[in-house]
């Protein structure tokens, strides 16, 4: 394995496996993210939401897809994001509402996906507490994107994103507090935020021994 943590696709799926957890049921990976910016009475307000890490074995490399956010959205508009969104009533879990809100914005129907974990749940600044379900896509998929749903489509090298080189760490101030971030610039897309720090959770839990 390199000194960055990237050894190649099989490597990755194999400590996606044993690192992460399980598509369903209970989960044994800590919440994190922006948990030191919200109040008890916000904590108690918070929303489920789902995101698909949806991994494409291109003969060029294995990439990770991810979409822009129309400047029209509530929440996060204008920013790089996974495909996801709210958890509906009629999804059984997380990971249905992932395929769904992937099926809406960009095309990927859900029996395309090998569902294969799910990582630890980020918690935003906005009452969202976001779970990431990382699966594989077919190595020939082509998205269909939503435009009402997402002003881009793009796909980022999964090794670029698992090189920790990569994450660049910036800072501002949020709510009054100082808030440190990450950041990973790559093909004219500004990868930050809760996007990024979903990345450099992924990255911890599989290469951070």
């Amino acid at each position: 394995m390199s000194v960055l943590g990237w050894a190649g696709l099989d490597d990755f799926l194999l400590r996606v496996a044993s690192r992460l957890d399980p598509p369903h049921g209970p989960g044994r990976l800590k919440e994190y993210g922006d948990l030191d910016f919200l109040t008890p009475e916000e904590m108690k307000m918070i929303r489920p939401a789902a995101v698909l890490i949806g991994i494409i074995p291109r003969k060029a490399g294995p990439t990770a897809l991810l979409t822009l956010r129309p400047d029209t959205m509530k929440t996060h508009a204008g920013q790089v994001a996974f495909p996801g969104g709210k958890v509906d009533p009629g999804d059984v879990d997380d990971v249905a509402a992932a395929l769904r809100e992937a099926e809406e914005e960009v095309g990927v129907r859900p029996e395309q996906v090998e569902v294969l974990a799910r990582s630890a749940p980020y918690v935003t600044g906005t009452r969202f507490r976001i779970t990431p379900v990382v699966g594989l896509l077919p190595a020939d998929f082509k998205p269909i994107p939503d435009p009402t749903e997402v002003a881009d489509v793009f796909e980022t090298p999964l090794d670029f994103l698992m090189n920790i080189a990569n994450h660049q760490v910036g800072e501002a101030i949020y709510k009054g507090k100082t808030r440190r971030y990450y950041e990973m610039p790559h093909g004219g897309f500004r990868i930050w935020g809760v996007t990024a720090g979903i990345i450099r959770q992924l990255y911890q839990t599989l290469y951070d021994d």
